[in-house]
């Protein structure tokens, strides 16, 4: 299909899709109930896969702030910046809802039009997202967590030293959840401060999808100068978004986590038997996989470890298709209001009980913190891994 007959299919998608959430003409969205079929939100994911050696990665050792450039500061989300004000696929899932449609019923929608997923996936990209009829500076704003990425994450269990699936043991002497602003690898030259929460447990632990939207990236991190062998994935919003939540170091849950130290398993991550790929529309609380590989010297039975990361990327002067680097933002900061008393009260117990566990009250400097789990509110990280702390 040439350029000029695609634009006829798209110009009409976006149409409907306008009239349908009420995005273009005001309309209440109750005039509207979609006849679509409801499926499964994976359902049209390719199954066709890379090699398990094709996806390469260059990450650097995780005592290198660096890492975190290579995960997000590459053309993983859409490189453009969004073009004007949009809706994205979180507006979009929550008005397709109220109406009895998901974002699986405008895919399909797209499809009887004669358009493929990865048109309709472009030409998000190509516009920032769905457009709701204003143009000029992006007014996007971050995307609401629906969880912390754990699926098990509490509660407190004092006769068995565990909180949900992390477990805490006097053999493993570090923290098994790494605070947003946690100085790492202090008074070396490679210090930076942590961007992320970070979560050590066993590596059976189920990773959790945080947000509703679109797979932007997805690679294979093999092992290099530390152990990974886990995959790296980030979702935004919309195809075009400025902001992502990356998801650093998961195992398909295809593949078998028992034992001290698990096999290395290269498995495709899936959602119901459906291969994960770029492309792919995902909803919050949606299973992605178990939590990384991480080394149990000690037989503590802490042999995983997974990341997450809210960020939006710095495009203001940059290159088109570059960025100068992201901003990682605080996740107890930016919850979903239906979820965010719960969340915040989950990592207040986390620190509470693994402080009184421990004996050690000085673990969490908590009354410094501006949000439960967070030093700081956001902090800036540079396309060379330097990172800085904003406060104001």
């Amino acid at each position: 299909m040439n350029g000029k007959n695609k634009k006829t299919p798209y110009a009409i998608f976006l149409v409907v899709i306008c009239l349908l959430l009420a995005g273009c003409s005001g309309a209440s969205g109750s005039a509207v109930e979609s006849s679509v079929p409801v499926e499964s939100a994976n359902a049209a994911t390719d199954t066709t896969i890379a090699p398990t050696n094709a996806a390469t990665d260059t990450t650097i050792a995780p005592t290198n702030a660096a890492e975190k450039k290579d995960t997000k500061n590459s053309v993983g989300i859409g490189n453009a910046a969004p073009t004007g004000g949009s809706m994205n696929m979180e507006d979009m899932k929550k008005k397709g809802e109220s109406m009895g449609m998901n974002m699986e019923d405008m895919m399909k929608m797209g499809e009887s039009m004669g358009m493929s997923r990865e048109d309709m996936m472009n030409m998000g990209g190509s516009a920032g997202s769905m457009p709701s009829g204003h143009y000029g500076p992006s007014t996007e704003t971050a995307p609401k967590l629906q969880n912390l990425m754990m699926q098990n994450l509490g509660p407190w269990d004092s006769s068995s030293a565990t909180f949900g699936d992390l477990i805490f043991d006097a053999r493993y002497s570090k923290t098994v959840f790494d605070d947003f602003g946690m100085l790492h690898n202090p008074g070396a030259p490679n210090q930076y401060d942590n961007p992320t929460f970070e979560f050590k447990a066993p590596a059976d632990a189920v990773v959790i999808a945080p947000i509703s939207g679109v797979v932007t990236r997805i690679t294979w991190q093999p092992t290099t100068s530390y152990k990974q062998d886990d995959w790296d994935l980030i979702i935004a919003p919309s195809q075009g978004s400025k902001w992502g939540v990356n998801l650093d170091h998961v195992v398909s849950i295809d593949c078998d986590r028992s034992g001290a130290n698990p096999v290395t398993c290269d498995l495709p991550l899936t959602i119901n038997g459906k291969v994960i790929k770029e492309g792919t529309i995902i909803e919050a609380g949606q299973a992605l996989g178990y939590v990384g590989n991480w080394p149990d010297t000690t037989n503590s039975g802490i042999n995983g470890r997974t990341e997450l990361t809210l960020f939006e990327y710095i495009r203001e002067g940059a290159m088109p298709g570059q960025n100068m680097g992201v901003i990682n933002h605080c996740p107890t900061m930016h919850l979903d209001g239906s979820v965010e008393l719960i969340y915040k009260a989950k990592i207040q117990d986390l620190m509470d009980s693994y402080e009184t566990w421990s004996g050690d009250s000085s673990n969490y400097p908590q009354e410094q913190m501006v949000s439960p789990g967070c030093r700081y509110k956001a902090i800036k990280e540079t396309s060379n891994g330097v990172t800085e702390p904003i406060t104001g």
